[in-house]
């Protein structure tokens, strides 16, 4: 399997490099646009949580990040590993998407999205740190194995 590292700082203004490293990897990591699109979602929502909340406001841009991607022939893997606070967000409860924006509240959709587009989802708090690892499918065609 190839794998791929970026290490962000928690700070919003690193997403754009994030995009970026996601956009020149698609090609040698054989990603339709399609999976493009949802793995940059699942990247962007959760460094977006890690950095708004996993951190006081106060260290923006003094933790890292890490992000590790690598592709088999079955699909991809994501690991996300940061130190911030311990956060298990699979205990996250689903939202109620049959209610109103306005009866349901703000917060977890986000998360709500990644359990719904990654196929595999695993979180361990090891040696201080979050780690959460995450699988993506290939999409089979009809009739092909």
């Amino acid at each position: 399997m190839s794998l791929e590292t970026i290490v962000l700082s928690n700070d919003l203004k690193e997403l754009e490099r994030l995009g970026a490293f996601l956009k020149g990897l698609s090609q040698s990591m054989d990603m339709d646009e399609q999976t493009l699109f949802q793995l940059n979602l699942v990247c962007d929502e959760l460094a977006t949580n890690i950095i708004l909340y996993g951190y006081p406001p106060d260290e923006r841009g003094l933790h890292a990040i890490r992000i590790d991607i690598g592709a088999s022939a079955d699909g991809w893997e994501l690991c996300m590993t940061d130190r911030g606070i311990p956060f298990n967000p699979l205990l996250r409860a689903s939202p109620r998407v049959d209610l109103s924006v306005d009866e349901r509240g703000i917060g977890g959709l986000g998360i709500h999205f990644v359990k719904q587009v990654m196929d595999d989802i695993r979180y361990e708090r090891l040696n201080e740190e979050n780690v959460l690892m995450m699988t993506k499918r290939r999409i089979q065609e009809e009739g092909i194995s």
